[in-house]
């Protein structure tokens, strides 16, 4: 079982005294809890997303959060923007925009040697029919 780690950054009753005291009472174990709920749905969720899409798509996806959620501690608790900060979220979105430019070219490609292959046809056979017939 795996021990939370607020329990050795919290100054804690049991671990020791110190100049803050912390307990439990009903809102911590509440808060607790809810984060314990939300960390396993988004674990269940990202689990059967792998299943949907690629692990490259996935990795992208999960870096736009992580950036999403930089200039939202930005923007709720007054963070200073720092210039790394600037050029990594400006990387971020220069990468999504390549990679989805990549998927479409992708894309694109498999689509015109599709309708290469199949020359107009739409249920072109895999086998020929002369394939098909039993030999005598």
């Amino acid at each position: 079982m795996l021990i939370p780690a607020w329990i050795f950054l919290m100054d804690v009753p049991v671990l020791g005294s110190g100049e803050h005291k912390f307990s439990f009472n009903q809102d911590v174990v509440v808060l607790l809890l809810i984060d314990g709920i939300l960390f396993h749905i988004q674990s269940v969720t990202a689990y059967a997303l792998m299943g949907k899409i690629s692990p490259v798509t996935f990795s992208v996806a999960s870096t736009v959060k992580h950036a999403l959620s930089i200039w939202l501690s930005i923007i709720i608790f007054s963070n200073r923007i720092t210039t790394y900060s600037a050029f990594g979220t400006a990387s971020v979105i220069i990468g999504v925009f390549l990679y989805n430019r990549a998927r479409q070219y992708q894309q694109q490609k498999i689509q015109a040697l599709i309708s290469c292959n199949n020359k107009g046809r739409e249920d072109q056979p895999l086998l020929n029919a002369d394939m098909l017939q039993p030999e005598k």
